[in-house]
């Protein structure tokens, strides 16, 4: 077996954080973003209401399910935050 004068890695020169960049910074959606997201679900629900009065309840019964899974993970993600906000003014006190 050969050995090396030099290690394979040099340790001291390996950063664990990665040099902050545009890219590590959280992107939060804007408010027209969101608001136009809720626009298209209305859109989607009127949509599919109409195939449903046409008789299509695969397709409609498809969007139906879609979106109360949205609603629910929205809801969810709700509770969630109302959780932390308690725990954050719990720890102030």
């Amino acid at each position: 077996m050969r050995q090396t004068k030099t290690p394979r890695f040099d340790h001291e020169e390996i950063s664990l954080a990665p040099p902050r960049t545009q890219q590590n910074v959280i992107q939060w959606p804007s408010e027209k973003q969101l608001q136009e997201v809720s626009k298209r679900l209305l859109r989607i629900n009127q949509l599919g209401m109409r195939w449903e009065a046409k008789g299509d309840y695969f397709n409609s019964g498809d969007l139906a399910y879609q979106i109360q899974e949205i609603i629910r993970a929205t809801d969810d993600l709700f509770r969630k935050t109302q959780r932390i906000k308690g725990n954050l003014e719990h720890a102030e006190v």
